[in-house]
C-alpha cells in the first residue's frame, strides 16, 4: 500500500462542486450558485481583446491589485500586500486551511454551510465542529449560540456570509461580535463572502479589516459578477497573514486574461444592483407559489440561492422536485440536514415563468406527499 495520508483513506470528500447531477431531459438545472443573468459586457470586451503575449507569458499584471484596493477604498485602507489572488474562493479555502492546518486543530462553524470548506478541513486532519441552525427557527443564524462556542482552543471560526445554502446574511454588527470574542481568544475568523457581491459591499466584513487583524475575508467573482469560468478571486487579510500565505501558495495564481477581466468587472459593478433588485422581486414571487407544504428558510431576497424544506421531515424533497422538473442541490451535500432540504437557485429571466410553474406543481405534489 502506498503511503497516502490516513485522512484521505478514512473519508470521502463531500462536495457538490463537481456538478455530477443527473439532469433529466426537460428539467431545469438549478444547482449552480452563479449569477443566472451573466457577467458585465465590459468583461466580454476584455476577453475579445486577448493578445498572444498574454497566453505565452506568465501572469505578472499588478493592475488587478489596484482595482481590488480601489473597489474597497471607501471601507478599508487596503494595499497590495493585503491581497492574495486565488483561483476562485475554493482555492482561497485551501490556502487559509493550509495556513492553520495542524492535525487536531479545532475549527468552529455553523451547519449547514459550504461543504467544500468542511471536507477540506477534515481531510487536513482538523477537528471541525458546528453549531446547527435550528429548523424550528427557519434555519436562522443565532450569533449568541455561536459566541458561546468560541473558546481559546480554536484555531479558527469559519462562516459563509451570505450563507450557502440559505442565502441569509449575518449583519456587520453580529460579525463584529464574533471578531471581538475571537480576537480575545487568539482565534482567526474566516469570512467566506463568495456570495457577497449579491448584497451591498457596505455590508461586507471588509469594513472591519482595519480594526481586526484576526479577520480573513475570501471573495470570488464567480457568483455576483457571473464569472465562474475564469476562476478569479482573492483573499484580503493583514499583511502578516498574507505574508505567511505567500509561502504556501502558487505565485502564478489567476492567469493574465483572468486578471484583466477581474479588474474590468470591479470597475463596472453597476449591474449588480439591478440584478439583485430583480432577484428580490423573483423570490417574492417564489414564496407566493409555495409555503403551505414547501417552506423557505431564512434568506436575503437579494441572493439568488435559497434553502427549501418540506414541512414533513420524512419527505424526500430533493426527489420530489426532480420528479417535477427542478434539479437542485440535495441537503445531504451539507452537514446537519438531509434530502428533506434542497438548495435552489433562481432561474434566468427568460426561464422564470416556467420555473414558477414547476415550483407551483411541486407545491401541489408536496401536499400529496405529506398526506
Amino acid at each position: 500500500m502506498m503511503k497516502i495520508r490516513e485522512e484521505l483513506l478514512a473519508m470521502k470528500k463531500n462536495s457538490y462542486a463537481n456538478g455530477d447531477f443527473d439532469i433529466p431531459e426537460g428539467s431545469m438545472d438549478c444547482t449552480e450558485g452563479v449569477n443566472p443573468y451573466g457577467c458585465p459586457e465590459e468583461v466580454l470586451a476584455v476577453f475579445r481583446q486577448i493578445r498572444l503575449e498574454e497566453i505565452i507569458n506568465y501572469p505578472h499584471d499588478v493592475k488587478v491589485y489596484e482595482a481590488v484596493c480601489d473597489y474597497w477604498s471607501d471601507l478599508a485602507s487596503l494595499e497590495k500586500d493585503n491581497i492574495m489572488l486565488t483561483d476562485g474562493s475554493i482555492a482561497a479555502i485551501y490556502i487559509v486551511n493550509n495556513l492553520i492546518a495542524q492535525k487536531g486543530a479545532k475549527v468552529l462553524g455553523v451547519a449547514p454551510q459550504f461543504s467544500d470548506y468542511v471536507s477540506n478541513a477534515r481531510l487536513l486532519g482538523m477537528n471541525y465542529r458546528y453549531v446547527a441552525l435550528d429548523r424550528a427557527d427557519r434555519y436562522k443564524f443565532d450569533v449568541n449560540a455561536l459566541l458561546a462556542q468560541i473558546t481559546d482552543d480554536l484555531a479558527a471560526v469559519y462562516l459563509d456570509n451570505p450563507n450557502n445554502p440559505t442565502g441569509q446574511m449575518i449583519t456587520a454588527g453580529e460579525i463584529e461580535m464574533v471578531l471581538r470574542r475571537a480576537k480575545a481568544k487568539g482565534v482567526c475568523v474566516i469570512l467566506d463572502e463568495a456570495y457577497g457581491d449579491f448584497v451591498s459591499k457596505r455590508e461586507s466584513a471588509m469594513q472591519l479589516m482595519d480594526e481586526y487583524e484576526n479577520l480573513i475575508v475570501l471573495r470570488t467573482l464567480s457568483k455576483g459578477f457571473g464569472m465562474a469560468g475564469i476562476r478569479a478571486g482573492y483573499i484580503a487579510a493583514s499583511k502578516e497573514l498574507i505574508g505567511f500565505m505567500s509561502q504556501i501558495t502558487n505565485p502564478y495564481a489567476v492567469g493574465q486574461m483572468s486578471r484583466r477581466m477581474m479588474a474590468a468587472a470591479l470597475d463596472n459593478a453597476y449591474r449588480l444592483e439591478r440584478d439583485t433588485q430583480e432577484f428580490a422581486s423573483a423570490k417574492v414571487k417564489v414564496r407566493r407559489v409555495i409555503g403551505e407544504n414547501i417552506k423557505m428558510a431564512a434568506t436575503d431576497d437579494r441572493v439568488p440561492i435559497f434553502l427549501l424544506y418540506h414541512k414533513d421531515p420524512t419527505v424526500d424533497l430533493y426527489r420530489l422536485l426532480v420528479v417535477n422538473g427542478i434539479v437542485a442541490v440535495p441537503g445531504s451535500a451539507f452537514d446537519a440536514i438531509d434530502n428533506n432540504c434542497v438548495r435552489v437557485r433562481l432561474s434566468s429571466e427568460g426561464d422564470f415563468p416556467q420555473y414558477l410553474k414547476l415550483l407551483a406543481r411541486a407545491e401541489v405534489a408536496a401536499g400529496q406527499a405529506g398526506e
